[in-house]
């Protein structure tokens, strides 16, 4: 009896001195699917809300050019060619494939348009260690197109969806469309943002500005049917494409995702 005594005091005091479990690491990409709390005005699409978080420690954000990087394609194919963890439209694009708005692309300025109406910018990976990892900027709302190129290599011009306290912004248009939209949540993770369902974009934006989302900027990627999210890292899956847009698609038919010239893209460090 006294051995078995012994023999359970020695096992505390070793569980005792034992070093304490490491905690769980936390994922580096999650996945939330939030439905939409307003109803649409057109009777189209499941209105969820896909939204994708990021930790920029653990994960690097991209610009991929069909001109600098083999050609267009789906975002699928984008995200499968390139060993991607995802990819969501780079914002809208001309004919030709260039951005509609500024963009610059580590470090090199691939559109120099600047289009007044757009009130967004957005830039990641930065010039000093200093500097966040992902910023959002813009008239009011923090560095313009030339002082986020001086701090941060990738820069992209964009329509805002939230501005960079995190609240809804009022669009002229009344079109409705299926939406992307790529940002920045009140942790510093990079956000991309999918919905299928069409909404007007002040009703879209006056949804995702709910503080319990706790999202602190967005710019607006695209619309209709090329609206694309594709994510496949750590076992989380999104394959997300759009369909209505007011004046151009105005169904909810479209089941293929469109080629696209341009990627924001996040991989693994």
């Amino acid at each position: 009896m006294r051995s078995f005594a012994i023999l359970a005091a020695l096992a505390s005091l070793a569980l005792a001195l034992a070093p304490p479990s490491a905690p769980a690491q936390q994922p580096g990409v999650v996945v939330e699917r939030v439905r939409a709390p307003i109803e649409p005005t057109v009777d189209v699409g499941d209105r969820l809300i896909t939204i994708v978080r990021v930790d920029l420690a653990r994960y690097r954000l991209r610009i991929l050019t069909a001109e600098r990087h083999g050609g267009r394609r789906t975002v699928p194919g984008w995200v499968r060619d390139h060993h991607l963890g995802g990819a969501i439209n780079a914002g809208m694009f001309l004919p030709s494939g260039r951005s509609v708005g500024f963009m610059m692309q580590d470090g090199d300025v691939v559109s120099n348009r600047r289009v007044s109406k757009y009130r967004g910018v957005v830039g990641f990976d930065p010039r000093r260690s200093t500097l966040d990892p992902l910023a959002l900027g813009g008239r009011g709302c923090g560095p313009e197109i030339d002082g986020m190129a001086r701090r941060y290599r990738n820069v992209l011009q964009a329509y805002r969806v939230l501005d960079c306290r995190g609240r809804a912004v009022q669009w002229p248009t009344r079109k409705r469309y299926s939406a992307a939209a790529f940002g920045v949540d009140a942790d510093g993770k990079a956000v991309f943002v999918h919905s299928r369902t069409p909404y007007q974009m002040t009703v879209f934006s006056r949804m995702l500005a709910e503080p319990s989302l706790r999202l602190r900027g967005l710019i607006y990627m695209e619309g209709g049917p090329e609206a694309s999210l594709v994510v496949n890292a750590e076992g989380q899956t999104v394959r997300a494409l759009g369909s209505y847009e007011d004046g151009f698609n105005p169904n909810d038919d479209n089941d293929e995702f469109w080629e696209v010239p341009n990627v924001i893209a996040f991989e693994p460090r």
